[in-house]
């Protein structure tokens, strides 16, 4: 009788034990279950749909996943068939730079060509520039030295006429050789065209003048 007293008090304990050591899993992290029993997701049965379409969507959805994971494994042996062929990524990326080099140089060589056209192209108008620039200042030069001889002989004239300028050496000089030899450039034209100098001042009146009548300084020709 305490021998089964003891096997019940044991068993009760041991139960009470298992209870009290059995926490509630956390929230968000399903418990642990055999594969058997393990939910890997939820099927929502909404009341707008039939449940044959949601057994057909569910079909889809992993046929859908298959076909994924299928063309997944395809891509990664084809990259290792790739990969051993040398037609990997590698591979892929060393054709890629190497064109990129290639490109870098031509387009290298193409500016150092374009380059020196440039340059010969500017030398060229620099030239011509500069042929036009030195025609032009020529052409100044032989106008300016035109002027110049031009110029000269017309002060080597006015040198030789200035011996008879008037100046404060030669002004009493001059006074009386034009009071001896007045000059007249008055003249008048009658109707017929006939032109009509003005007598020459003489220097002595000669016998008694006639009055003027009118005005002052009128003269009548003739």
């Amino acid at each position: 009788m305490d021998a089964r007293m003891a096997c019940v008090s044991r068993g009760l304990y041991l139960q009470n034990v298992r209870f009290i050591s059995r926490r509630p899993p956390k929230q968000g992290k399903p418990p642990i279950v055999p594969p058997s029993k393990k939910v890997l997701y939820n099927v929502v049965h909404v009341p707008w749909m039939k449940p044959q379409d949601v057994k057909e969507l569910l079909w889809r959805r992993h046929v859908y996943n298959n076909a994924v994971i299928s063309i997944r494994d395809l891509f990664k042996r084809e990259l290792e068939v790739k990969e051993k062929a040398g037609l990997g990524l590698a591979a892929m990326r060393k054709m890629e730079e190497e064109e990129l080099n290639n490109l870098v140089s031509e387009n290298e060589q193409r500016n150092k060509r374009n380059s020196e056209t440039r340059a010969d192209r500017e030398k060229s108008e620099w030239e011509d520039a500069r042929r036009v620039i030195l025609d032009e200042i020529e052409q100044s030069l032989n106008a300016e030295h035109e002027n110049v001889a031009k110029r000269s002989v017309e002060v080597e004239e006015m040198i030789r006429l200035s011996d008879g300028f008037v100046n404060a050496e030669n002004l009493d000089e001059k006074l009386t050789e034009a009071l001896e030899n007045p000059e007249v450039t008055d003249y008048a034209i009658d109707l017929q065209g006939k032109k009509m100098h003005n007598p020459a001042p003489v220097k002595y009146l000669e016998g008694t003048p006639t009055r003027q009548r009118g005005r002052l300084y009128d003269q009548t020709l003739g």
